[in-house]
């Protein structure tokens, strides 16, 4: 099993808002298909507010850094590219197979390498390869010292989440319901993992999170699968939420947001179902919190905050899920997955490219900065005090806190 420590918990209470919006487009979608005179309307993102910092909060003032252009993102909206990031350099892909290196802390460009195919997720790794995964079901090994590829191997469908690393092998999830275990060294095949897929489900997959001893992974049924590292059989499985309704869009229920834990938890959300803190020795909730999302969480020792899909954030604590917050200023701004930094703020990316700051303490907007041109596309990745932010037009940007 997966050897952590255990805490009870009680279950909080959240307002529940209306899981319909997909449902309703879906639904307008349909007629607008039998009428030429109708148009759909998307819904409005609420315009940026000025921001008034209350007498015991502290104003953010972030700067950019450095910024670079790495090659347009990917036409479709469901590919999202995440850098990687080391101590010397981050690695970004773009949606043509542009591979770039670049200095972390001037944004210099180290070296391009080009892939000539169609990646379909960010870019992995660990201190010496980067992994990449493609449309066609190809996975890459790249050396992060000149962009040389070092192994190709083939996987039974597209790959459409980031590969995840272990010690000697890197975990690939394909969109046919099959997680596999490559060698690192080689691409070997060393375990495969099967499950049932949906008819109907969301077209993401959240990246595999490789803990001591296990590969934990969120799946399009709604459920968290707890596999041994050594040959991929199943530990535990874990359901977040019971998919209800009459149709299959009322019961789509995807874990598709990426996990996070802590020295004592598992953390997942999902959509159309609940937030929750999960045993990792037995799979159990500990507590659960009803909310709908497909973006993501970020937790530390005291509280859980969430981007849900009306793109309100959610401050939870962690003891119990109580609700200590909600910021509900960025409506529909089509928001990254939330970060918590080391000084307790909160950043989210939104469409236009702006980086916001958030008070831990109160959710309440503290600073804000426009660092790229486009929509963010990957949750911020903080190393340092510095966030790196990538947007679907090919900007990059490096913002200190």
């Amino acid at each position: 099993m997966i050897k952590t420590g255990g805490l009870q918990a009680t279950a909080g209470v959240v307002r529940n808002r209306s899981y319909a919006s997909l449902i309703t487009i879906v639904t307008t979608l349909v007629i607008a298909g039998c009428s030429t005179a109708k148009t759909v309307e998307k819904p409005k993102p609420d315009r940026l507010q000025a921001i008034e910092v209350l007498a015991d909060e502290v104003l953010a003032d972030p700067s950019v850094v450095w910024s670079a252009s790495v090659g347009k993102g990917s036409d479709r909206p469901v590919v999202q590219f995440t850098p990687y990031v080391t101590d010397t350099s981050v690695f970004v892909i773009s949606g043509k197979g542009r591979l770039t290196a670049l200095a972390r802390d001037s944004g210099a460009t180290l070296w391009e390498a080009n892939l000539n195919t169609r990646p379909t997720a960010g870019v992995g790794g660990d201190d010496k390869y980067l992994y990449a995964g493609t449309g066609d079901g190809r996975v890459y090994s790249i050396s992060q010292a000149d962009g040389s590829i070092v192994w190709n191997r083939n996987v039974s469908s597209e790959i459409i989440s980031v590969p995840t690393a272990g010690i000697d092998y890197v975990v690939v999830r394909s969109i046919d319901g099959r997680v596999y275990a490559l060698d690192k060294e080689t691409g070997t095949r060393r375990w495969i993992y099967t499950y049932n897929v949906p008819a109907l489900s969301l077209h993401g997959n959240g990246r595999p999170l490789v803990v001591p001893d296990g590969v934990l992974v969120g799946l399009d049924n709604g459920r968290l699968a707890a596999l041994r590292s050594i040959d991929g059989r199943l530990f535990w499985e874990a359901r977040l939420s019971d998919g209800t309704g009459r149709s299959e869009i009322d019961r789509l229920n995807d874990l598709d947001a990426d996990l996070t834990v802590d020295d004592n938890n598992i953390y997942a959300v999902n959509y159309q179902g609940a937030v929750a803190q999960i045993d990792p020795t037995s799979g159990n909730r500990r507590w659960s919190v009803p909310m709908s999302s497909s973006v993501g969480l970020d937790v530390n020792g005291s509280i859980v905050v969430v981007t849900d899909e009306f793109d309100t954030v959610w401050g939870l604590r962690a003891s119990d899920g109580e609700v200590l917050w909600q910021q509900e200023n960025l409506s529909n701004r089509q928001l990254t997955a939330p970060v918590l930094t080391d000084n307790g703020n909160i950043l989210v990316g939104d469409f236009q490219g702006y980086v916001h700051v958030l008070s831990g303490s109160s959710g309440e907007m503290i600073g804000r900065i426009k660092a790229v041109s486009g929509q963010i596309t990957n949750k911020p990745v903080v190393v340092d005090g510095i966030a790196y932010v990538l947007a679907r037009s090919g900007k990059m940007a490096a913002v200190r806190l």
